[in-house]
């Protein structure tokens, strides 16, 4: 958006003024995993921060995901450091309300935690470092004084239509919103532009864990012959739901349940996100009635909590200064001048398309693959700059690298770069990488640049 121009405080478009609420150095679109991870890097290197969410609270996935794990911060079995791993520790160090710290095949340790208490912690966590956040607060929109510079965004909420202005935009927003709201280029899906399906996470209490998990882990993994004699009854639940991620739950007589997948969901449209929310509501009773009839120690099961809206695996990714491609993880690809990010994890398809394949290969526990820095910066802007799961890549190479310690870690890479480029003037793209990777060591992150 071009047409504007500024007045007593105001941004005037179409002839309607438009306020301005704040003007600082970095503003942070989405307080998921990837914009937490910025905003408290920005805010830690001396930055004026603005931190803007849709959501009645903070954290994203590990807030309204249901307690989906924490995972992803520990490739080459070491610690990524820096923000994620304090806030892990804070997780795991919880006392009543500690995480279930678990080492999963092929990904390493995942935190299994209460969502609940997340959400309270980060909370305080923010307030206790006074980092200025605005909740129930939706871009709209982005201010561009030129094609490739913001100047700010336009949010709505129950104020009304408000204008943040900054040196830097990051986007967090998990689909690129502002890339795309700017002009940047994107990729969206696979080849056919088919992405992932999508799932609510839910608890289900009232469950004799001693009688389940030895039956679901030993006797019938995935419940297979389960679903095939309520196939037969003609009760099975969907087809396309998965039940080889179901997990014995954090709480006493609870399974964490990772199992509904609606197929061909688009999270970039608000048509196709109210028909992915609506039918995985109903797959949750449906689980929960299967369970209930041929699960053993689930009679008596009941939902205890579901994730207050969908998990989205995938949608756009931006077409960046850099790439990741499919080969750079299986060949473990080390890049020392740019990289910003250690990672690793197998590959993921589930549901894609009209496919049932779901990819898992084998990787090397102790070692890792870089995520450099140019595969944040959108080619075609100079100063915004993305954080969390949209950045330049394949689409598989997506699937191994988007766990939410790994986005914390890989925000808090971009909102110190971020900083550098408000300060300098300088274009995103253009910021001194090897300064950056200081920055981040002397702030306790391991790039894996001393073996």
């Amino acid at each position: 958006m071009k047409d504007f121009k500024t007045d007593a405080g105001n941004i005037i478009l179409n002839n309607e003024a438009i306020p301005v609420i704040w003007e600082g150095d970095v503003v942070v679109a989405g307080g998921g995993p990837g914009g937490l991870g910025a905003a408290i890097a920005a805010q830690r290197r001396g930055a004026s921060v603005m931190l803007v969410e849709a959501n009645a609270f903070l954290g994203g996935m590990m807030g309204y995901g249901g307690g989906m794990p924490l995972g992803g911060a520990y490739p080459g079995l070491r610690t990524i450091g820096g923000i994620a791993e304090e806030i892990l520790t804070k997780v795991r160090n919880a006392g009543p309300d500690k995480a279930d710290v678990r080492h999963m095949p092929l990904f390493g340790d995942w935190y299994f935690h209460d969502a609940e208490y997340f959400k309270s912690m980060i909370a305080q966590f923010v307030l206790d470092m006074g980092l200025k956040v605005r909740l129930h607060t939706w871009v709209s929109d982005v201010l561009m004084d030129s094609q490739r510079h913001a100047c700010g965004i336009i949010v709505d909420s129950k104020n009304g239509r408000e204008a943040i202005l900054a040196k830097v935009i990051v986007d967090a927003t998990g689909d690129a919103d502002l890339v795309a709201k700017a002009g940047g280029r994107f990729e969206k899906g696979d080849d056919n532009g088919d992405m992932m399906g999508v799932t609510i996470v839910f608890n289900v209490g009232g469950v004799d864990t001693d009688k389940f998990m030895p039956y679901y882990t030993t006797e019938d993994p995935g419940l297979v012959k389960l679903i095939e004699k309520a196939k037969a009854d003609g009760r099975g639940p969907s087809e396309d739901d998965k039940f080889t991620s179901i997990h014995k739950g954090v709480k006493p007589n609870s399974l964490f349940m990772n199992s509904v997948r609606v197929r061909g969901i688009d999270g970039t449209d608000a048509d196709s996100l109210t028909r992915g929310e609506l039918l995985g509501r109903i797959r949750v009773f449906q689980e929960l009635t299967f369970l209930r009839e041929y699960a053993p120690g689930c009679e008596n099961a009941y939902i205890m909590n579901t994730g207050s809206q969908l998990g989205v695996r995938d949608s756009r990714r931006i077409v960046g200064e850099d790439y990741l491609s499919m080969q750079d993880c299986l060949d473990l690809r080390k890049r020392p001048e740019s990289v910003i990010l250690r990672c690793t994890g197998p590959f993921d398809n589930t549901t894609r398309g009209n496919s049932k394949v779901y990819v898992l290969n084998d990787i090397d526990m102790s070692a890792w693959y870089d995520i450099p820095y140019g595969v944040v910066v959108p080619k075609d802007l100079d100063n915004i700059v993305v954080s969390g799961r949209t950045f330049s890549c394949h689409y598989m190479a997506l699937t191994s690298s988007r766990g939410q310690g790994l986005m914390m870690g890989l925000g808090q890479a971009v909102g110190t770069a971020a900083v550098m480029a408000a300060r300098s003037g300088a274009a995103m793209k253009d910021i001194d990488v090897k300064e950056l990777q200081r920055q981040l060591m002397e702030d306790g992150c391991d790039l894996g640049l001393n073996g």
